[in-house]
């Protein structure tokens, strides 16, 4: 089960497009009793909306919860739970209970929210960040979290475990940098000891004893001595050179001087 986090402020377009045909019907589905419905319908919810096909019958529980807090930007929060292609197909009643699951285990008790069905593998849980009395949820780390829920969903009901994308935050390019010099540093190191180990002939490595492994905290610090002393030899040479630009003679000819006889 895969969950895709979107964030958005107007309650109504996102119930307006969840109950429609879609934009090239992909909102028509059949269910499992081979059924055939066209646009969404809401399957579970904490404020009494199961079976409704218009958003109008719960888009205004989240704008009432929405205005207690008005500053708050993208205070409705959404989120598609999708099963992979080899799961079976679930009943609008399964869907209900890992809806409520779902939305339990990510903190909504108190936040209004509905789970819109409009396709034969997947729904759509959306909720007001903001609650009736004001409070936020601020959903730090949401997708990671939401994965965790999924992968325990998986395994309540049987379902196949989906592959799933890193969510960790993307290296800057410092960080990247760093973590390349460090790699840089650490194979210099082992490349005298490989180099050793090739050349001596076969059978010499039983006859002397093997050289003491490193630690992790031995190797650590080992790297970052290497990185040390190549910034530094950096920096000299960056002295240097500025140094050897500022005596060297100033031999730009002037203007209205000839060489001197």
């Amino acid at each position: 089960m895969i969950a895709k986090i979107t964030r958005g402020s107007r309650a109504g377009d996102i119930g307006a497009y969840l109950h429609g045909p879609g934009k090239a019907n992909e909102h028509v589905y059949y269910d499992a009793t081979g059924e055939k419905h066209s646009g969404g319908q809401v399957i579970g919810s904490n404020i009494g909306a199961e079976g409704q096909t218009d958003p109008a019958r719960w888009v205004p529980e989240l704008r009432a919860a929405q205005q207690t807090r008005p500053e708050i930007t993208k205070s409705v929060w959404q989120a598609s739970l999708r099963n992979t292609a080899n799961d079976r197909v679930l009943s609008n009643d399964e869907w209900a209970e890992v809806a409520q699951s779902f939305a339990e285990k990510m903190g909504f008790e108190n936040h209004p929210w509905v789970a819109v069905r409009h396709g034969a593998d997947h729904v759509h849980i959306v909720v007001s960040r903001v609650d009736y009395e004001g409070n936020v949820w601020h959903g730090r780390n949401d997708r990671r979290q939401a994965q965790t829920v999924c992968q325990q969903l998986e395994r309540a009901h049987g379902l196949e475990v989906a592959a799933r994308r890193k969510t960790g935050p993307k290296r800057t390019v410092t960080q990247v940098r760093t973590v390349q010099r460090r790699k840089a540093a650490l194979s210099t190191l082992r490349r005298p000891a490989v180099a050793e180990a090739r050349s001596r002939p076969p059978g010499q490595d039983e006859a002397r004893p093997r050289p003491v492994e490193r630690t992790r905290e031995e190797q650590q610090k080992a790297v970052r001595e290497a990185v040390a002393k190549k910034l530094a030899a950096r920096k000299a040479m960056t002295v240097a050179e500025r140094s050897r630009s500022e005596t060297l003679p100033d031999t730009t000819p002037r203007p209205g001087r000839g060489p001197r006889r």
